[in-house]
């Protein structure tokens, strides 16, 4: 009798940890897409949430009627229009580097819903790990320590 309970504790921190590890790696992690893979892709991500990376285009920014800013984004090869709706992050300056999170209407229009503006050279280099991701984490020390919990049970019943 304490051998199914075994398996089926085994088995229920196996199937949590691979839950837990597959939430972590699809529903916290929005694409990064540059403006030119968006001009080319976006029609892939069509209503979903992305994070695109350009430069405020110098004289493009405008507020709507309806209160949402307007401006064009680019990085050198193609250009997108974004409608932000928000406040603008402080230190927001045209011709400097943004990343817009939003939702892709078109291949050349997002509707933003936050604003990142940093110094460019924080993005620079930067590589999106799901290693630093804590839930993720646990999951895979979940699923590990339910594997050894089940190796070591299955040794010690041998012995």
């Amino acid at each position: 009798m304490k051998i199914k309970y075994t398996y089926i504790i085994v088995g229920a921190l196996i199937v949590v940890s691979i839950i837990i590890a597959y939430d972590a790696s699809t529903s916290y992690i929005n694409p990064y897409l540059s403006v030119s893979d968006m001009v080319e892709n976006g029609t892939a991500h069509i209503n979903e949430e992305v994070q695109v990376l350009g430069t405020v285009v110098n004289g493009s920014c405008d507020w709507a009627e309806d209160g949402s800013f307007l401006f064009n984004l680019t990085d050198g090869q193609n250009t997108i229009k974004v409608t932000y709706n928000g406040n603008l992050p402080q230190g927001f300056n045209e011709g400097q580097q943004a990343v817009v999170i939003g939702n892709i209407v078109s291949s050349y229009h997002l509707n933003a819903s936050e604003m990142l503006v940093q110094c460019p050279s924080k993005y620079e280099g930067e590589e999106a790990s799901l290693l630093t991701d804590p839930v993720y984490l646990i999951a895979i020390l979940l699923g590990c320590g339910a594997l050894i919990y089940f190796v070591a049970f299955m040794l010690l019943k041998k012995s």
